[in-house]
Protein backbone atom coordinates (compact mmCIF):
# COMPACT_ATOMS: atom_id res chain seq x y z
CA UNK A 1 0.00 0.00 0.00
CA UNK A 2 1.29 3.68 -1.03
CA UNK A 3 1.59 6.45 0.90
CA UNK A 4 1.23 9.77 -0.43
CA UNK A 5 2.63 12.73 -0.25
CA UNK A 6 1.84 16.34 -2.00
CA UNK A 7 4.25 19.28 -2.55
CA UNK A 8 3.81 22.19 -5.45
CA UNK A 9 6.10 20.30 -8.04
CA UNK A 10 5.69 16.66 -6.77
CA UNK A 11 3.35 13.94 -6.07
CA UNK A 12 5.35 11.24 -3.57
CA UNK A 13 4.44 7.48 -3.22
CA UNK A 14 6.08 5.74 -0.84
CA UNK A 15 5.78 2.59 1.56
CA UNK A 16 3.97 3.08 5.29
CA UNK A 17 6.98 2.46 8.08
CA UNK A 18 9.35 2.76 5.53
CA UNK A 19 12.87 4.87 5.51
CA UNK A 20 10.92 7.08 2.57
CA UNK A 21 8.27 7.71 4.87
CA UNK A 22 10.56 9.16 8.25
CA UNK A 23 12.53 10.69 5.85
CA UNK A 24 9.53 12.48 3.19
CA UNK A 25 10.22 16.10 4.83
CA UNK A 26 13.61 16.49 3.65
CA UNK A 27 13.03 14.12 0.49
CA UNK A 28 10.72 16.90 -0.73
CA UNK A 29 12.73 19.80 0.44
CA UNK A 30 15.43 18.28 -1.70
CA UNK A 31 13.44 17.72 -4.96
CA UNK A 32 11.86 21.20 -4.95
CA UNK A 33 15.12 22.60 -4.61
CA UNK A 34 16.12 20.08 -7.52
CA UNK A 35 13.18 20.85 -9.94
CA UNK A 36 13.25 24.82 -9.19
CA UNK A 37 17.11 24.78 -10.39
CA UNK A 38 17.18 22.81 -13.24
CA UNK A 39 13.88 24.83 -14.73
CA UNK A 40 15.89 28.49 -13.91
CA UNK A 41 19.04 27.36 -15.37
CA UNK A 42 17.17 25.57 -18.57
CA UNK A 43 14.44 28.61 -18.33
CA UNK A 44 11.47 26.13 -18.38
CA UNK A 45 8.37 25.39 -16.47
CA UNK A 46 6.37 21.82 -16.56
CA UNK A 47 2.66 22.15 -17.13
CA UNK A 48 2.37 18.92 -14.68
CA UNK A 49 3.56 17.24 -11.33
CA UNK A 50 6.33 14.64 -11.16
CA UNK A 51 4.45 11.49 -9.56
CA UNK A 52 8.03 10.46 -7.33
CA UNK A 53 8.14 6.83 -6.30
CA UNK A 54 10.27 5.61 -3.84
CA UNK A 55 11.21 1.96 -3.11
CA UNK A 56 13.00 -0.17 -0.93
CA UNK A 57 14.97 -1.95 -3.23
CA UNK A 58 16.95 -2.04 -6.30
CA UNK A 59 14.77 -5.11 -7.10
CA UNK A 60 11.12 -3.49 -6.43
CA UNK A 61 12.45 -0.59 -9.14
CA UNK A 62 13.52 -3.45 -11.77
CA UNK A 63 9.86 -4.85 -10.96
CA UNK A 64 8.65 -1.65 -12.11
CA UNK A 65 10.38 -1.40 -14.93
CA UNK A 66 9.42 -4.75 -16.14
CA UNK A 67 12.98 -6.76 -16.41
CA UNK A 68 13.43 -7.55 -12.90
CA UNK A 69 16.57 -6.78 -13.21
CA UNK A 70 17.47 -4.83 -10.13
CA UNK A 71 18.08 -1.32 -10.57
CA UNK A 72 18.49 2.23 -8.21
CA UNK A 73 15.84 4.77 -10.44
CA UNK A 74 14.42 5.26 -13.95
CA UNK A 75 11.96 7.51 -15.31
CA UNK A 76 8.71 6.63 -17.08
CA UNK A 77 7.48 9.35 -19.45
CA UNK A 78 5.71 11.97 -18.95
CA UNK A 79 5.65 12.02 -15.65
CA UNK A 80 7.28 8.90 -13.16
CA UNK A 81 10.15 8.70 -10.84
CA UNK A 82 10.41 5.27 -9.78
CA UNK A 83 13.73 5.04 -7.39
CA UNK A 84 15.33 2.98 -4.18
CA UNK A 85 15.82 5.05 -0.76
CA UNK A 86 17.09 2.68 1.62
CA UNK A 87 20.02 2.78 4.23
CA UNK A 88 22.49 1.88 1.53
CA UNK A 89 21.22 3.74 -1.47
CA UNK A 90 19.38 7.26 -1.58
CA UNK A 91 18.49 7.94 -5.79
CA UNK A 92 17.42 10.90 -5.14
CA UNK A 93 18.37 14.46 -6.21
CA UNK A 94 18.85 16.13 -9.72
CA UNK A 95 19.15 13.25 -12.27
CA UNK A 96 15.82 11.94 -13.15
CA UNK A 97 13.95 14.73 -12.62
CA UNK A 98 16.32 16.29 -14.72
CA UNK A 99 15.34 13.46 -17.64
CA UNK A 100 11.38 14.29 -17.38
CA UNK A 101 11.79 17.71 -17.09
CA UNK A 102 14.39 18.12 -20.13
CA UNK A 103 11.84 15.13 -21.97
CA UNK A 104 8.43 17.53 -21.21
CA UNK A 105 10.13 20.97 -22.30
CA UNK A 106 12.80 20.78 -24.79
CA UNK A 107 13.04 17.93 -26.21
CA UNK A 108 14.39 13.92 -26.14
CA UNK A 109 16.91 13.20 -28.25
CA UNK A 110 18.16 9.82 -29.60
CA UNK A 111 21.07 10.24 -28.27
CA UNK A 112 21.86 8.50 -24.85
CA UNK A 113 24.98 10.68 -24.13
CA UNK A 114 22.88 13.93 -24.51
CA UNK A 115 20.24 13.16 -22.41
CA UNK A 116 22.69 11.24 -19.85
CA UNK A 117 25.02 14.15 -20.24
CA UNK A 118 22.89 16.61 -18.90
CA UNK A 119 21.49 15.04 -16.32
CA UNK A 120 25.10 14.73 -15.35
CA UNK A 121 25.62 18.06 -15.74
CA UNK A 122 23.14 18.73 -13.09
CA UNK A 123 24.69 16.22 -11.03
CA UNK A 124 27.63 17.58 -11.33
CA UNK A 125 30.00 14.52 -9.68
CA UNK A 126 30.09 10.82 -10.19
CA UNK A 127 30.27 8.67 -6.84
CA UNK A 128 30.99 12.24 -5.21
CA UNK A 129 33.80 12.87 -7.14
CA UNK A 130 33.00 16.08 -9.83
CA UNK A 131 32.69 15.11 -13.69
CA UNK A 132 35.53 16.70 -15.15
CA UNK A 133 38.32 14.45 -12.55
CA UNK A 134 36.82 11.34 -13.90
CA UNK A 135 37.88 12.52 -17.50
CA UNK A 136 40.97 13.28 -16.39
CA UNK A 137 41.63 10.33 -14.60
CA UNK A 138 40.42 8.35 -18.35
CA UNK A 139 43.07 10.52 -20.26
CA UNK A 140 45.64 10.28 -17.78
CA UNK A 141 44.95 6.10 -17.95
CA UNK A 142 44.39 5.40 -21.61
CA UNK A 143 40.48 4.88 -20.35
CA UNK A 144 39.76 8.47 -22.30
CA UNK A 145 36.78 7.08 -25.31
CA UNK A 146 36.09 9.75 -27.87
CA UNK A 147 33.33 11.15 -28.09
CA UNK A 148 32.39 10.54 -31.96
CA UNK A 149 32.00 6.86 -30.23
CA UNK A 150 29.93 8.36 -27.36
CA UNK A 151 27.31 9.24 -29.35
CA UNK A 152 26.33 6.64 -30.94
CA UNK A 153 23.97 4.55 -28.72
CA UNK A 154 25.58 1.02 -30.05
CA UNK A 155 29.06 1.92 -28.61
CA UNK A 156 28.15 4.24 -25.86
CA UNK A 157 25.85 1.07 -24.36
CA UNK A 158 29.27 -0.71 -24.96
CA UNK A 159 30.93 0.75 -22.43
CA UNK A 160 30.68 1.39 -18.64
CA UNK A 161 28.51 4.16 -17.30
CA UNK A 162 31.71 4.91 -15.03
CA UNK A 163 33.64 5.98 -18.49
CA UNK A 164 30.51 7.30 -19.98
CA UNK A 165 28.36 9.22 -17.84
CA UNK A 166 31.01 11.71 -16.43
CA UNK A 167 32.43 12.21 -20.04
CA UNK A 168 28.80 13.05 -21.14
CA UNK A 169 27.92 15.31 -18.11
CA UNK A 170 31.83 17.44 -18.51
CA UNK A 171 31.06 17.98 -22.00
CA UNK A 172 27.92 19.35 -21.98
CA UNK A 173 29.20 21.59 -18.65
CA UNK A 174 32.13 22.82 -20.96
CA UNK A 175 29.15 23.37 -24.30
CA UNK A 176 26.62 25.09 -21.47
CA UNK A 177 29.58 27.19 -20.36
CA UNK A 178 31.07 28.37 -23.66
CA UNK A 179 27.72 28.60 -25.66
CA UNK A 180 25.67 29.21 -23.62
CA UNK A 181 22.14 27.19 -21.95
CA UNK A 182 20.20 28.69 -24.82
CA UNK A 183 22.27 27.64 -27.69
CA UNK A 184 22.84 23.87 -26.10
CA UNK A 185 18.93 24.02 -25.91
CA UNK A 186 18.66 24.30 -29.84
CA UNK A 187 20.74 21.81 -30.51
CA UNK A 188 19.01 19.58 -27.55
CA UNK A 189 16.02 20.14 -29.48
CA UNK A 190 17.08 20.19 -33.18
CA UNK A 191 19.75 16.58 -33.79
CA UNK A 192 18.61 14.39 -35.44
CA UNK A 193 20.71 11.31 -36.36
CA UNK A 194 23.53 12.66 -38.51
CA UNK A 195 24.87 14.17 -35.01
CA UNK A 196 28.42 16.04 -36.12
CA UNK A 197 26.30 17.92 -39.21
CA UNK A 198 24.11 18.98 -36.68
CA UNK A 199 26.60 20.12 -34.41
CA UNK A 200 28.72 21.99 -36.77
CA UNK A 201 25.57 23.64 -38.11
CA UNK A 202 24.48 24.87 -34.51
CA UNK A 203 27.97 25.67 -32.77
CA UNK A 204 29.69 26.57 -35.96
CA UNK A 205 32.59 24.25 -35.16
CA UNK A 206 33.27 20.33 -35.54
CA UNK A 207 33.19 18.28 -33.02
CA UNK A 208 36.71 16.62 -33.58
CA UNK A 209 37.82 20.33 -32.97
CA UNK A 210 36.14 20.87 -29.86
CA UNK A 211 36.76 17.97 -28.54
CA UNK A 212 40.32 19.02 -28.82
CA UNK A 213 39.86 22.28 -26.58
CA UNK A 214 37.67 20.14 -24.29
CA UNK A 215 40.86 17.99 -23.96
CA UNK A 216 42.92 20.81 -23.30
CA UNK A 217 40.73 22.51 -20.40
CA UNK A 218 40.22 19.29 -18.80
CA UNK A 219 44.04 19.10 -18.81
CA UNK A 220 44.27 22.48 -17.28
CA UNK A 221 41.66 21.85 -13.77
CA UNK A 222 44.16 21.25 -11.43
CA UNK A 223 42.91 18.89 -8.42
CA UNK A 224 44.60 17.11 -5.59
CA UNK A 225 46.32 14.04 -5.83
CA UNK A 226 44.19 12.90 -3.43
CA UNK A 227 41.37 12.60 -5.50
CA UNK A 228 42.83 11.22 -8.58
CA UNK A 229 43.67 8.07 -5.70
CA UNK A 230 40.12 7.92 -5.04
CA UNK A 231 39.67 7.36 -8.47
CA UNK A 232 41.97 4.75 -9.33
CA UNK A 233 40.49 3.18 -6.37
CA UNK A 234 37.51 2.93 -8.38
CA UNK A 235 38.46 1.93 -11.10
CA UNK A 236 40.44 -0.51 -10.28
CA UNK A 237 36.76 -1.95 -7.74
CA UNK A 238 35.41 -1.66 -11.48
CA UNK A 239 38.07 -3.34 -13.10
CA UNK A 240 38.46 -0.65 -15.58
CA UNK A 241 42.35 -0.27 -14.40
CA UNK A 242 44.69 -2.71 -13.37
CA UNK A 243 47.29 -3.05 -10.91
Amino acid sequence: MWMKKESQHYIFHYHKDSLAERDIPKIVSLQEVCYGYICKVLKVKMDRKIHYFLCNSPEEVGEFYGDNEPTNGFVRVPDRVYAVYNKKIKAVGFHEDTHLIAYNTIGNPRQAFLREGLAMFFDKVWWGIPNEVWVQAFIDNGLYVKLSRLTDNHEFYRYSETITYPTAGAFVDYLASIYGIDRFKVFYKSVDDDFDKCFLKTFGISLEHIENEFIRYIRSIKYHESIHNSIRVYLKKDGLLKD
